[in-house]
């Protein structure tokens, strides 16, 4: 069964860790107290908190490859961050954690059951 999140690629400072994101993930990270839907939600009406995306995205990139990256840097990095380089952080991060409609079962979400087209995550980077 193919994954049902999309993969995403995250830079930082200057290397390039691909990240498939999982149930598995998912648990990981709520298990630490952050609600993923909660961080949809809060992007839907304003701007997820920082330290929340900063914890998600050390354990991504702990997940990709990176050893021993801390919340810390990363919180540091967002903090630094322009509006706009933040909203782009944030969308990517959202987008690789919403699933892909399921190809098989009797599973079906809102709408008439048109096939939805999902474009490709960009790269989010860090210069820090």
């Amino acid at each position: 069964m193919a994954p049902i999140y999309k993969e995403i690629v995250l830079a930082w400072k200057g290397k390039d860790y691909t990240v498939q994101p999982s149930f598995r993930m998912v648990q990981l990270i709520e298990s630490s107290g952050i609600s993923i839907l909660g961080i949809v939600t809060g992007f839907q009406s304003g701007q997820p908190l920082a330290s929340q995306m900063g914890a998600i995205i050390a354990h991504m990139l702990r997940s990709g490859g990176l050893k021993g990256v801390t919340a810390d840097e990363v919180y540091a990095y967002i903090a630094k961050s322009t509006p706009e380089e933040y909203r782009a952080i944030t969308t990517a991060i959202t987008m690789a954690f919403l699933p892909d409609e399921p190809e098989s079962g009797n599973l079906e979400g809102p709408g008439d059951g048109a096939e939805t087209k999902t474009e490709p995550v960009p790269k989010t980077s860090s210069t820090a």
